[in-house]
C-alpha cells in the first residue's frame, strides 16, 4: 500500500529501517519521492487544466448573459418608445373626445334653445 511509511521504506531499502542505509538505498528513496512529487505535479497540472476549462465555459457563459442583458435592453427601449407613442395617443383620442362632447353639448343645448324657446 502507499499509504504505509513503513512498508514503502522496507520496499525502497535492500535492509530493514533500524539497519543503516546506503547510498544506494538514499538514491533509490530520493528517486521514488521524486517520482510521487512528480505524480502530483502532474495531478495538480490535470487539475489546473480541469479549472481552466471550467473558467473557459464559464467565460462563455458569462458572454450569452452580456449578450441577453443586450438585447433585454433593446426590449426595454422598445416598450419605452411604445408606451410614449400610446400615451401620446391616447390623450390625443382624449383631448378629440372631449371635443366632441363639448360640440355635442353646445349643439344639443342649441337644439333645446331652439325648440323649447
Amino acid at each position: 500500500m502507499e499509504n504505509e511509511p513503513e512498508q514503502n521504506l522496507a520496499d525502497d531499502f535492500e535492509h530493514w529501517p533500524n539497519e543503516p542505509a546506503t547510498r544506494n538505498d538514499l538514491r533509490i528513496l530520493a528517486t521514488r519521492i521524486d517520482r510521487r512529487f512528480a505524480k502530483i505535479d502532474s495531478r495538480f497540472t490535470k487539475v489546473d487544466s480541469r479549472f481552466d476549462r471550467v473558467d473557459a465555459r464559464f467565460d462563455k457563459i458569462d458572454a450569452q448573459f452580456d449578450k441577453i442583458d443586450a438585447q433585454f435592453a433593446m426590449v426595454d427601449a422598445r416598450f419605452t418608445a411604445q408606451k410614449s407613442e400610446l400615451r401620446d395617443a391616447i390623450r390625443r383620442d382624449m383631448f378629440g373626445f372631449a371635443a366632441f362632447l363639448i360640440f355635442a353639448t353646445t349643439a344639443v343645448i342649441g337644439a333645446i334653445k331652439t325648440f323649447i324657446i
